[in-house]
């Protein structure tokens, strides 16, 4: 199974089913781990953060000395449309562990397209959600034809995570992924809402049957999978930074890059690049795709780096 996105939800997820014996998890993030990563990510420690640990790698490291008998493929990747059927083809079933729409609507349209069931999950301040897509039923398109605008939608960034909310959001994820793999009995098809600090659940009855309006399920029409649909610039949540998507065509391997980029004293390993700069930090990954940490305005961080990297 996949695993997208080990932050707050995804890390939890995969420990727990790690535990419970699935014998093979595809851990697939974009990101290192920060200090602030630490009071709801319980898969990792001061060292990921000091070290600026890739998280899919330093979960699959914690994972290994758990439970040695499963296999772990950590992925340090973007998903988007240009590799979701590499990262996702072999997957018997995807659950959710991001933080923006724009990737779950793209999770909703590859499992329509391919038949697979996926489990959404989501935690903003207080509040917790869960819910199953199967393969047959509603899709998130058939309740939510397209996601809501980015200021209708709470962030991390504008209403931070407590820590509970995210359990309860793994706990309900685990046990769903559990009830899909291991028995013949299929979970209701439900959206189960939990406040932490009122005490307060709620569970809403989703559609069935597909809609017979919804573009993925009906007309087979799976916007999010189109190549290009997606921006090449991505503001990340709560960092201060922006991710630049990596470009079309060749891009230069990191030793040469590396080599390019000596007066800036890079930072290389085997997974990126980082050079600071006066007014930012770059970090660029194998392929081009790249991190500049030090603003939230998506143009400058493209100046940013075509002025020091180069386009």
């Amino acid at each position: 199974m996949a695993i997208v996105g080990i932050g707050a939800l995804g890390s939890r997820v995969a420990e727990d089913l790690a535990r419970a014996g699935v014998g093979r998890l595809r851990l697939i993030d974009r990101d290192w781990v920060e200090p602030s990563n630490l009071h709801r990510q319980h898969l990792f420690d001061e060292s990921d953060a000091e070290n600026e640990e890739p998280k899919a790698l330093a979960a699959a490291h914690r994972l290994a000395a758990i439970n040695s008998e499963i296999e772990l493929v950590p992925e340090l990747r973007d998903l988007g449309p240009d590799n979701a059927d590499d990262l996702l083809s072999d997957a018997d079933l995807v659950v959710d562990g991001t933080d923006n729409f724009q990737t779950r609507y793209l999770l909703n349209d590859f499992c329509v397209r391919e038949g697979k069931p996926w489990i959404y999950g989501a935690c903003v301040s207080t509040q917790a959600m869960v819910a199953p897509f199967l393969p047959e039923r509603a899709c998130l398109r058939c309740l939510f034809p397209e996601p809501p605008p980015a200021s209708a939608a709470q962030t991390c960034e504008t209403a931070g995570i407590l820590p509970p909310a995210a359990a309860i959001v793994t706990a309900l994820q685990c046990a769903l992924a559990l009830r899909i793999l291991a028995t013949d009995s299929l979970p209701a098809a439900e959206l189960l809402t939990a406040d932490v600090l009122s005490g307060e659940l709620r569970t809403m009855r989703l559609l069935e049957a597909p809609s017979d309006a919804c573009p993925a399920c009906q007309r087979r029409d799976f916007p999010a999978l189109a190549l290009g649909s997606q921006s090449r610039t991505k503001k990340l949540c709560g960092r201060n930074a922006v991710q630049l998507s990596a470009p079309a065509g060749e891009c230069l391997p990191l030793e040469a890059l590396a080599a390019r980029l000596v007066d800036f004293a890079p930072e290389l390993s085997s997974y990126m690049l980082r050079i600071t700069v006066p007014e930012a930090r770059i970090t660029v990954f194998p392929g081009g795709r790249a991190i500049v940490q030090g603003t939230e305005d998506e143009g400058r961080a493209r100046a940013l780096f075509d002025r020091y990297v180069g386009s």
